[in-house]
């Protein structure tokens, strides 16, 4: 039988392959924000639920098997109990093993995180730019207000129009 140590290293690898999973989505996602391609972006976002999902999942599993972890080694059961405490009361063959798994999860938790921003950044420029230019079309089909004769405003209907030529 595995020893609940053994178990929590398994589960925090198998943690790790989902937070690849997850930064491998976020590039995929930016690439088709890029591309302007929203099938692909709410298939990528549908991707991303999915694989939250079962963060969340792996989170709780880890965060109870760390206090089970915690109790065994004679570590106050509580929330401030992490991974780095375990480590301390790690034999010197576990933290062989922890401390670089550790370490991988900490720097892919940053990169997704950063990667999340940059999707929200360049996200949020593409709806700015939409709204920009339907401002300005609206600007030029809507009614216009400008000065007239003797200085007095007047309200009246611009020239413009948007003419659509679809290749056929």
């Amino acid at each position: 039988m595995a020893s609940s140590m053994s178990k929590l290293i398994s589960l925090l690898s198998e943690k790790e392959r989902a937070m690849k999973e997850m930064a491998g989505t976020l590039a995929e996602e930016q690439q088709s924000i890029i591309n302007m391609d929203p099938l692909s972006v709410e298939d990528a976002s549908r991707r991303k639920q999915d694989v939250t999902a079962r963060l969340v999942c792996l989170s709780v599993e880890c965060r109870v098997l760390m206090e089970k972890v915690g109790v065994e080694r004679g570590l106050e059961p509580g929330n401030t109990l992490n991974l780095s405490l375990l480590l301390e009361a790690a034999s010197p063959g576990e933290q062989d093993r922890l401390r670089p798994l550790q370490n991988r999860l900490l720097l892919l938790a940053g990169a997704v995180e950063r990667q999340i921003e940059l999707n929200r950044r360049i996200l949020g420029n593409a709806v700015g730019m939409v709204r920009r230019s339907l401002s300005l079309i609206g600007r030029l089909l809507g009614d216009c207000d400008t000065y007239g004769a003797h200085g007095r405003v007047s309200t009246g209907r611009t020239g413009a129009c948007i003419v659509s030529r679809q290749a056929e």
